[in-house]
This record gives structure tokens, C-alpha cells and sequence, in this order.
């Protein structure tokens, strides 16, 4: 009987690869900055004011730029199949 999936083509942990090793740094520093930035801070958009705690926010900005990164790679990866004709 033969399997149907397929062999990985990286057989490293995943703990030993270099982006995750950067996705970990990374974290680190971005729960640091948050712990280490608690105060309260007043955020103005347009006519628009409110305080709120410098954490939050940067929990808010990392969240869209995760969203915003997903959906230009979706979007290249979706580029990328429709110009292969698949």
C-alpha cells in the first residue's frame, strides 16, 4: 500500500529553521515593548481622540500589519497561479 501524501521537503525540526528562529525573536521583543509600555497614551484620528494604553495600541498596529501582510502574499500567490494558467 502506498501513502498518499507526500515526503516534506525540509526534514529539520521546525525549531531549527531559520524564519521560526526570527519569528521567535521577534515575539520576544514585541511582548518586551508591550509589558514595558503601560501608560496611557492619547491617540488622535481625525476628529477623533481617545486615551488608551500604549500596549493596546501597538497589539492593534501588529495586528493589521500581520493582515496586511497576509493579504499581499494571498494576493501574489493568487497572481503567481492565474499567470501559470492553474
Amino acid at each position: 500500500m502506498t501513502e498518499t501524501h507526500s515526503e516534506p521537503r525540509d526534514k529539520k525540526p521546525l525549531y531549527t529553521r531559520p524564519k521560526f528562529i526570527a519569528a521567535c525573536v521577534v515575539c520576544v521583543v514585541f511582548l518586551i515593548l508591550i509589558i514595558q509600555n503601560s501608560q496611557k497614551i492619547t491617540f488622535d484620528v481625525f476628529f477623533w481622540e481617545a486615551q488608551v494604553p500604549a500596549a493596546m495600541l501597538y497589539v492593534i498596529f501588529a495586528l493589521i500589519g500581520f493582515l496586511v501582510g497576509w493579504l499581499l502574499r494571498r494576493g501574489k500567490a493568487a497572481a503567481k497561479a492565474a499567470k501559470s494558467g492553474g
